[in-house]
């Protein structure tokens, strides 16, 4: 599907994003985020970052207004060299694991 801004409307096209401006923050909640810079070559607003990258970037931003704090409550890495693929997820789960379940993710000990 072929992407340009006039087709792109954040109500219907980031509906994630909409769903997480409607609610409110959850203390516990956590967020982990992967994007891969070979994951498409979409640039929906030429802004020249592509889109998923800029459509997680977003969804960071939104989180964050809701009281997330980004690198506690929120990791986000972008694979230079990733791609939409299971080699790009099979680097990214110890990473995930690591960040959500390591003793330092839950410094007052409640990891339940």
């Amino acid at each position: 599907m072929e992407y340009n801004r006039d087709d792109c409307e954040d109500e219907l096209h980031r509906i994630m994003h909409q769903q997480i401006k409607k609610g409110r923050h959850n203390p516990g909640l956590k967020f982990f985020l992967t994007t891969g810079s070979l994951d498409e070559t979409h640039y929906r607003n030429e802004n020249a970052i592509m889109d998923s990258i800029d459509d997680t970037i977003a969804l960071i931003n939104e989180l964050e207004s809701l009281g997330y704090k980004n690198e506690i409550d929120i990791r986000y890495i972008n694979y230079d060299d990733g791609k939409h693929d299971i080699a790009t997820w099979k680097r990214a789960m110890p990473e995930f694991l690591k960040w959500g379940w390591s003793p330092m993710a839950y410094p007052d000990g409640n990891n339940s």
